[in-house]
């Protein structure tokens, strides 16, 4: 063959099998990028969305234009479902936007995009004791005279910081749809997405960002929930020992900065008129102890001050901001861990110490949306002090229980999501 022949051959041949896989990988839209009509038992679950989480949840936040805005980290991405019951069809759609280990800064920015296309009529944002704590290296300093660089999480959005149109937004989204159509890891997740359809077990991302975290099934599946938050406290107790225990009265860089983010946060609700609600998660007793176990106790109740002082201060400009605690121990914290070897017993609130299920989360919705059932404190000023009395009387009555509190390890140790 001659060389312009082949060349031409060659080239037309390089074209068209990009052509096909751009055509597959959109059809198959493994991160929600382009939100193709899915199809039941071949492309409705998304198992490799994680891998993209960024591009799958702005674009479908973007599409979605939700009424209804719920923010946080893994604890709420996996704790709250969208499609609950609990919410009135009037505030519907919601959508969750929370952004497994990300802090409140990540639901700063993913508000903003979503009030680029719609203002929302409510938030509901998660908040987190672990954003306030850090350690040593954590506290360097940028050099001075640099600028930090914007993200891809930033370059994605609609508008920028100020409010504008995003310059760099239409490169990022040429960039991203990139990355999900011609490239070797968009066409080796497209397949494993046509591949990994089980209802049960396959991890998914539903189209209004809901994670509800099949992948512990299977886990515990085969260790059972004792093996589950055996692993997972090993991991969080290696993690907390490390942190070092947060100064509100003199805060860190990183605390000033998240600080920062959920004032920006709340006066962008409030100049738009949207109630904010935050709730603070109801950790297992598990978590809690391991609090008390490590001395961050004392500095878990000085960040619920810090929080409540914060918020009294964003209310004298008539914001409407409501704080909810659901932790402590109660009939759901202290639900009971089955045994070593278990795998037949299932948990109803639980997936591991730090994580909660949905169902919990209908309780919670049921709290905060309606008002209903007594799960629950509404955090004030004039009653913080007594909620955290009240919650120290609770902790010494369980821990006068028969309860073990250092179950063992199993190996190797569950990363699980991050909060």
């Amino acid at each position: 063959m001659r060389s312009p022949a082949y060349l031409a051959t060659l080239f037309g041949t390089i074209a068209l099998l990009a052509v096909v896989t751009a055509v597959f990988t959109v059809l198959v839209d493994p991160y929600r990028m382009f939100g193709t009509p899915t199809v039941r038992g071949w492309t409705e679950l998304k198992p490799r969305a994680a891998e993209q989480m960024g591009i799958a949840k702005t674009y479908q936040l973007e599409r979605i234009a939700p009424k209804m805005l719920l923010l946080g980290n893994s604890r709420t991405e996996i704790g709250l479902d969208p499609s609950s019951s609990q919410f009135p069809d009037e505030q519907r759609p919601v959508f969750n936007a929370a952004y497994a280990g990300r802090d409140v800064c990540t639901s700063l920015l993913m508000l903003r995009d979503a009030m680029a296309v719609r203002i929302p009529e409510r938030i509901i944002l998660g908040v987190d004791f672990q954003d306030s704590l850090s350690v040593a290296r954590a506290f360097s300093q940028p050099v001075s005279g640099q600028m930090p660089q914007k993200s891809d999480a930033e370059r994605r959005l609609l508008v920028d910081d100020a409010g504008h149109r995003n310059p760099q937004r239409e490169w990022q989204v040429w960039k991203d749809r990139l990355a999900a159509t011609l490239t070797i890891d968009a066409l080796l997740d497209s397949v494993r997405t046509l591949w990994d359809q089980n209802p049960a077990r396959s991890p998914t991302m539903t189209a209004l960002g809901f994670n509800p975290m099949r992948n512990y099934q299977e886990f515990v599946d085969r260790e059972g929930y004792y093996g589950l938050f055996s692993s997972k406290r090993t991991a969080y107790r290696r993690q907390y020992a490390a942190y070092t225990p947060p100064d509100f009265a003199h805060p860190s860089p990183i605390i000033a900065r998240r600080d920062r983010c959920l004032s920006e946060l709340a006066t962008l609700a409030t100049e738009n008129r949207i109630p904010l609600t935050l709730y603070i998660h109801p950790y297992h007793a598990d978590y809690l102890d391991m609090l008390g176990d490590l001395r961050l106790w004392e500095s878990f109740e000085d960040w619920k001050r810090h929080l409540v002082r914060q918020v009294t201060e964003l209310q004298r400009g008539s914001a409407e901001i409501t704080i909810f605690d659901f932790s402590g121990y109660n009939e759901f914290t202290t639900e009971a861990v089955p045994y070593p070897g278990d795998t037949k017993s299932e948990m109803r609130w639980y997936w591991e110490p730090g994580h909660y299920k949905s169902a919990l989360g209908e309780h919670i919705l049921e709290r905060i949306v309606h008002g209903q059932t007594d799960f629950g404190r509404i955090l004030t000023a004039a009653n913080i002090e007594a909620v955290l009395a009240e919650i120290r009387e609770e902790r010494d009555r369980s821990l006068g229980l028969a309860r073990d509190p250092h179950p063992r390890s199993v190996t190797p140790a569950m990363a699980g999501p991050r909060a």
